[in-house]
């Protein structure tokens, strides 16, 4: 027997098996593809046997499911009773040689790369061999007749809840995207763990009077949403005030005066002028975002596909200003004023922030802080800062 503790042995290993013997039984709590190993498993999958593989929590990637559509020897646990949870690779020419590679190692990229995982290796001579021979292949078989055969359809489903889960996947794993920077744990961050109370007594410093006009912004945003049913249908102030641009639509709605709370763009003329045309682009991008309920990240991308065929380039200030407006429960606008200080708590990188990293740094990060997972308002104004919790953080951000 042999034990392994690096994951350069465990590739090394693995590779010699693959080409050394003629059959392959396994059964793994989850796999990848698109990785070496997988590569050299499909030019040997004539050597395959019985696969068998989990995919709870939608940790197997559908690239994986997909390549074994209709093969009878590669079978999927679908929802177990607790968690299918083996890593067990049985490796033979005949009952006498064989070699069994068994440990804390799924069929994952991760897990021969930079996992930290620890596996033995063994084979048909050593002790208790039989035993473990035997044993080994009732677990197997077991699995495989409680498995199934992945059809068409039945990848075509997965695909689809697997790609809404990879955001919770991301954020419970602390990765919130695909950052360069090694990121800090979430209950090492300030930001993510402070309470509700902790939270409104930082809105409190600025003062109620701001806060007051700062809610009085939030009201006007969303009576102006409701009036119409589309952007472009509301009048030139109207649009400027979303838009945070200078407006004279204080003559008329009081409080309006203070359009530029929650991210002055007073300073973007490309924008302005998109504003100012009435862009049908814009006015399409904000559809995308409904007025009300739960954000998926396809509605963020929908928004962007037609603000950036506006407006191309990064120009995150002013598309999360219009994001701030029509729903400030979910968005923060992410501007020169602010981004210094909100980064520094969240402990990102700034540098290179674009609409992608926005969205999986920033706003995943704000769903998962305790504050806005668990708002317990005491009074009317902190009842109308909950609704707003994501832009008011421009409240305790603002540097100006």
């Amino acid at each position: 027997m042999k034990l392994i503790t690096n994951t350069d042995s465990l590739k090394k290993e693995f590779k010699r098996l693959v080409k050394q013997y003629r059959n392959f039984q396994w059964a793994m709590a989850w796999a990848s593809a698109g990785n070496e190993l997988f590569v050299e498993l499909i030019e040997n999958r004539c050597k395959i046997n019985k696969i068998t593989v989990g995919i709870h929590f939608y940790q197997t990637h559908p690239d994986f499911i997909k390549e074994f559509i209709d093969d009878e020897n590669v079978r999927f646990i679908e929802q177990p009773d607790g968690t299918f949870h083996p890593k067990v690779y049985l490796f033979s020419n005949e009952k006498k040689d064989w070699e069994l590679l068994i440990g804390s190692a799924n069929f994952t990229a991760s897990a021969f790369t930079k996992n930290t995982e620890v596996c033995a290796l063994v084979n048909a001579k050593d002790n208790n061999a039989e035993e473990v021979y035997q044993s080994t292949l009732q677990i197997i078989d077991s699995s495989f007749d409680q498995a199934k055969i992945f059809s068409e359809s039945d990848w075509e489903n997965y695909n689809t809840i697997w790609n809404i889960q990879q955001s919770k996947i991301q954020s419970l794993s602390g990765q919130y995207g695909s950052a360069k920077d090694k990121p800090k744990p979430a209950y090492k961050i300030a930001l993510q763990t402070k309470s509700w109370n902790d939270y409104i007594d930082e809105i409190y410093d600025e003062g109620k009077s701001i806060i007051k006009r700062r809610i009085r912004v939030i009201e006007i945003a969303k009576e102006l949403f409701q009036s119409v049913r589309h952007f472009k249908e509301l009048d030139d102030n109207e649009r400027k005030f979303i838009a945070g641009l200078p407006t004279n639509l204080k003559h008329t709605i009081s409080g309006a005066e203070d359009w530029a709370f929650f991210g002055s763009m007073k300073g973007a003329g490309k924008f302005s002028k998109l504003i100012n045309d009435n862009s049908d682009l814009i006015s399409k991008a904000l559809d995308e975002i409904p007025i009300s309920g739960h954000i998926e990240k396809t509605n963020y991308d929908s928004f962007l596909e037609y603000f950036t065929e506006a407006l191309p380039g990064n120009y995150l200030a002013t598309s999360t200003r219009l994001l701030a407006m029509k729903r400030p429960d979910i968005f923060v606008c992410y501007d020169s004023k602010n981004n210094d200080a909100l980064c520094r708590d969240f402990e990102i990188n700034k540098s290179g922030m674009n609409h992608e990293r926005y969205w999986n740094e920033i706003i995943l990060r704000i769903n998962d802080c305790e504050w806005y997972q668990k708002p317990t308002p005491t009074n009317a104004m902190e009842r109308k800062i909950s609704l707003a919790r994501s832009a008011f953080l421009d409240s305790l951000y603002y540097e100006g």
